[in-house]
């Protein structure tokens, strides 16, 4: 079996039609998936007469659910909180501890840093070791310092909704992100073990989401959510006076329809230098990484969710490069336009010949490209950074004092 599953492996690698064909099922197979979920849940809208909440309303809503549980926020001062955050440290989420310090003390809890994923067999176990100790350094933090807020990201995977609940008992505010709800909500496997959000949704105080879309599908689950996209942090996410090294350069795994549409750009005379898993160049450390968006003249992005170009969510490169000073053209993805003035802060292509005319355009007009680059990377600073993401929950619960005008 082991030598048939590695035969199939090679042929798809070296078959550029079969690949192709794999790559098609897939994405469509993602998309139907997808669309049906979506479908299913707002027509469970519809029967209990949901909708979801924004701005006053939401707000409202939150402090509701808190006080029906018993949790009393005490506003403090920024810098006088103390945050419990739960997490696996993969790669992005290296910039939570810097992001989140200047609120005020806080406590990390990461299962690959305690080594939970070094002898993992048996998933039930694993879970419930990794929440004993979750629940145990949660505690030993409170004993220190009374712990306010609870920030995690977090799946059913990982974590128990009664971990949530017991931790919400001390009368801690709980908040998750999630980035991959519009595929991954009702589940997907990890490891042989179906991982979902759904399980513990409800647990949660207010679920954060990059996909408005999604907002449906927490309040289904008997949980509140909100419209909270990636970010970016100043300090790590900055330009660099560098001269240009190459004209357009892309970051990210080689996979899916990502190598056709490189090559595609590549046989029309555009040069693309591709850097992570998989690609020539291989991966870059992450300051390599954010340097090369200023040695590069446009900064190539993609907005599709796994094998699917339909399919597409906010990305974090869509925060980190115009926050680096880079010229970003990426996807055409409609949710760009929730954050960003499309087409004078960063540019969307909707095909291979539409981004081939952006670039030589933007190549053949250095002036106008320097100015995209610059607004963009101003509205990025006034409006994505992980500081303001978070000031604004805060806020919200009621945890945090808003600050004097």
């Amino acid at each position: 079996m082991l030598n048939i599953e590695m035969s199939i492996k090679k042929l798809l690698k070296h078959s550029s039609t079969v690949n192709r064909a794999n790559v098609w099922i897939k994405a469509y197979m993602q998309e139907r998936q997808a669309s049906l979920s979506l479908a299913h849940y707002r027509a469970d809208a519809d029967k209990g007469v949901l909708r979801i909440l924004e701005g006053d309303e939401l707000t409202a809503a939150l402090r509701q659910r808190l006080a029906v549980r018993g949790i009393y926020p005490a506003p403090k001062p920024k810098g006088a909180l103390h945050i419990f955050l739960a997490y696996g440290l993969n790669n992005w989420e290296s910039v939570l501890p810097l992001t989140l310090s200047p609120f005020g003390r806080v406590t990390t809890f990461s299962w690959q840093s305690g080594g939970f994923f070094d002898n993992y067999i048996d998933w039930l176990k694993w879970r419930n070791d990794l929440n004993a100790n979750m629940l145990d350094a949660f505690k030993k933090a409170y004993s220190e310092q009374p712990v306010d807020v609870m920030v995690g990201y977090l799946s059913d995977f990982n974590t128990k909704k009664e971990t949530l609940i017991e931790i919400g008992k001390s009368g801690v505010v709980i908040f998750n992100m999630c980035w991959d709800d519009k595929l991954y909500f009702n589940g997907s496997p990890v490891k042989g073990q179906l991982c979902s959000l759904k399980g513990i949704v409800s647990a949660v105080n207010l679920n954060l989401t990059n996909a408005l879309d999604s907002c449906i599908k927490y309040l289904v689950e008997g949980g509140l959510s909100l419209f909270w996209p990636e970010a970016a942090h100043p300090d790590v996410h900055k330009p660099y006076n560098v001269p240009f090294e190459f004209d357009v350069s892309f970051i990210g795994q080689r996979y899916g329809w990502r190598p056709r549409f490189i090559e595609k750009l590549k046989k029309i005379g555009i040069n693309v230098a591709c850097f992570g898993k998989g690609w020539e160049n291989g991966p870059l450390s992450d300051e390599e990484m954010v340097k090369l968006y200023s040695r590069s003249r446009i900064n190539l992005g993609f907005a599709g969710v796994g094998h699917s170009k339909k399919l597409m969510c906010l990305k974090g490169r869509d925060f980190e490069v115009p926050m680096s000073g880079g010229l970003y053209l990426t996807q055409d993805n409609p949710e760009l336009s929730l954050v960003y003035e499309v087409g004078r802060e960063i540019l969307t292509f909707k095909d291979e010949h539409d981004c081939m005319k952006k670039i030589q355009w933007l190549l053949a007009n250095p002036a106008e490209a320097d100015k995209i680059r610059k607004t963009g990377y101003k509205r990025a600073l006034r409006d994505h950074t992980w500081e303001k993401r978070f000031r604004d929950i805060f806020t919200m619960a009621g945890v945090l004092l808003e600050a004097a005008a």
